[in-house]
């Protein structure tokens, strides 16, 4: 799709045309000779209308050498600039709370990551990582799919804690979530700069604050943090509407978004090796040393019913159509795939079996 458009035609070029056609004589009488005073007039006029023909020509052939230099730049260097070209981008718009419209405010003033193809998401376990990780990696493939729909296909999410965190490969749109982060290391190890942006999570407001200002000072680009407090404050469906925003994706998405995502928490809290230690605990006692309070909805769900509403969602949809982002669409990556009947299986095991945490199904 074409990213720049020809200039409109303004009002005066509306009003010279419209009195070009105003004096062209009637077919139904024969034509009056002409006076000599109204030349000047059709000269000048008709000189107006080839001059915006050429004005109009000109922009076009800007506009399109323009566009040509750009994609051409995109596809020698492998860089995708972040979101549209165009000025004119449809945000996603629904109720929010005020909170969650400040800090949209917050997000326009810090986005600076215009030439992204890596990002990063770093928090110590239990902070929500996952949730971050999992948001971030479908709405930077909806991006791409928008903007770059034959780069769509190479996105990849994966997890590394350990080890070299450098590309893989330059040209392949991708989400990296970590819990290891050496700032020691960065520069060496990392290799961030223009093209790599980084999302963070924390317990506290203050420890998020930290931890960015620690990425700023070393010249990487951060995108959001997302604290424990903050999202206690607007919940999963405010983060939501920040990575939307962030990503520039149209209002449309929003909805698909959040039928998706409502689903999957619940997935995500009641089913699979990372399920709620309330959830594993109600299920079989003998999976917790401590005795626990019982989870307040998982035992009252149908859980296959909400595994194949998940699975018949239309974000669930296009990404299954995508065998490198497959795992992203389980409660946990480290879950078997769904199938409608994994969650149910999973949970028998736990209780005829006593899976613990991130014990898998079929290593028992």
């Amino acid at each position: 799709s074409t990213v720049f458009q020809a200039p409109l035609i303004g009002p005066s070029a509306s009003l010279i045309i419209r009195d070009i056609r105003s004096s062209m004589p009637s077919r139904s009488r024969p034509l009056a000779p002409l006076s000599p005073r109204p030349w000047p007039l059709c000269i000048i006029v008709i000189a107006s209308f080839f001059a915006i023909s050429a004005y109009i020509n000109i922009n076009n052939d800007v506009d399109n050498q323009m566009e040509t230099k750009i994609v051409k730049d995109i596809m020698t260097s492998n860089i995708r600039p972040l979101g549209n070209f165009s000025e004119v981008q449809e945000k996603p718009i629904s109720n929010i709370t005020q909170k969650t419209k400040l800090l949209l405010e917050q997000v326009d003033m810090d986005k600076s990551a215009n030439n992204i193809t890596r990002f990063i998401t770093y928090g110590t376990p239990r902070t929500a990582s996952t949730l971050q990780f999992n948001m971030v990696c479908v709405c930077f493939f909806l991006n791409m799919n928008v903007h770059f729909p034959s780069l769509a296909n190479t996105t990849k999410c994966y997890f590394q804690n350990e080890g070299d965190f450098s590309y893989s490969s330059l040209d392949q749109p991708q989400v990296m979530k970590t819990h290891s982060f050496q700032f020691a290391n960065v520069t060496n190890k990392l290799g961030l700069g223009a093209e790599s942006g980084v999302f963070i999570t924390a317990r506290t407001k203050a420890e998020g604050y930290k931890l960015a200002n620690n990425f700023k000072k070393l010249g990487n680009v951060v995108g959001l943090t997302q604290d424990l407090e903050t999202l206690s404050e607007i919940k999963a469906e405010g983060f939501l509407h920040l990575y939307a925003h962030f990503f520039d994706l149209p209002s449309q998405y929003l909805p698909m978004l959040q039928e998706h995502y409502t689903l999957w928490e619940k997935l995500r809290v009641c089913c699979g090796v990372q399920m709620s230690k309330h959830w594993r605990y109600e299920l079989n006692p003998a999976t917790s040393r401590n005795k626990l309070e019982p989870h307040p909805f998982c035992g009252s769900l149908d859980i296959d019913v909400v595994e194949k509403a998940f699975m018949n969602t239309t974000i669930f949809k296009m990404i299954d159509d995508y065998s490198s982002l497959g795992r992203i669409l389980r409660p946990a990556l480290k879950d078997e795939a769904l199938d409608g009947r994994y969650c149910s299986s999973y949970n028998e095991a736990v209780r005829t079996k006593g899976l613990k945490f991130n014990q898998q199904l079929n290593i028992v």
